[in-house]
């Protein structure tokens, strides 16, 4: 009887645990159609439509305060969800999905973004897909010293706007001054100065993106253990 009983206790947790993966892997999908659907309204609807502005909110994303949700959705989904594991473990397996979870989920946006990029280059040029990850790689590798989508990361981390065409990328000085000029007539402050406040402000900006998302994660993560305890 004992017998029968342990191994009604280890079916019911392996359900649980099939059940908690996919409520997870559903929660990550809709994460993802939800930053993507934000980028996608982000860009028709604010960053292609306001001059000069736009492209300085499009370097900061300012839509990633809106997905903040997404990550307060993320913790409570999981805090919730690990109702369904074992008592002894389920917090602590929680916590390390969560720890692989939202790092991945923060960087869907520049990774659409650099998907985006590379289409664009392709099109622009009329390039086959080798062609242009040659190109980008080249562009990338010459001004950052990394290739794929962490130099074009790093970029944009000090740059708002990124070259799409290959001539613009053989004459980049030309193209990040006339990028300069824009921001210099609207603000006025000087060209050095305006390309030295945009890396450092870009930088920490995603710093708090960050940080606020962890921060919401974590809370929500907490509220949701406290609801499926009830």
């Amino acid at each position: 009887m004992q017998s029968f009983k342990q191994a009604g206790s280890i079916f019911l947790y392996v359900l649980g645990a099939i059940g908690y993966v996919a409520i997870v892997a559903t929660i990550i999908g809709v994460s993802i159609i939800i930053k993507w659907a934000a980028l996608l309204l982000a860009d028709k609807l604010l960053y292609d439509t306001i001059l000069i502005i736009g492209d300085l909110l499009r370097g900061i994303e300012i839509i990633e305060l809106l997905n903040i949700l997404v990550f307060a959705f993320i913790g409570m989904g999981v805090g919730v969800a690990t109702r369904l594991l074992h008592p002894q473990y389920g917090r602590k397996i929680s916590a390390a999905v969560l720890i692989v979870i939202v790092p991945l989920v923060f960087m869907i946006t520049p990774a659409i973004r650099y998907n985006s990029w590379l289409e664009k280059v392709e099109e622009s040029d009329k390039l086959s897909p080798p062609q242009t990850a040659t190109l980008t790689n080249s562009f990338l590798n010459r001004k950052v010293g990394l290739p794929g989508f962490i130099g074009y990361y790093v970029y944009t981390g000090q740059f708002p706007v990124i070259p799409t065409k290959q001539s613009e990328m053989k004459d980049l000085d030309s193209f990040e001054k006339k990028v300069n000029s824009r921001f210099v007539q609207f603000t006025g402050i000087p060209p050095t100065i305006v390309s030295w406040s945009m890396r450092v402000c870009f930088w920490l900006i995603r710093i708090f993106y960050f940080s606020i998302a962890v921060i919401a994660t974590i809370a929500h993560f907490r509220e949701g253990v406290r609801i499926a305890r009830r």
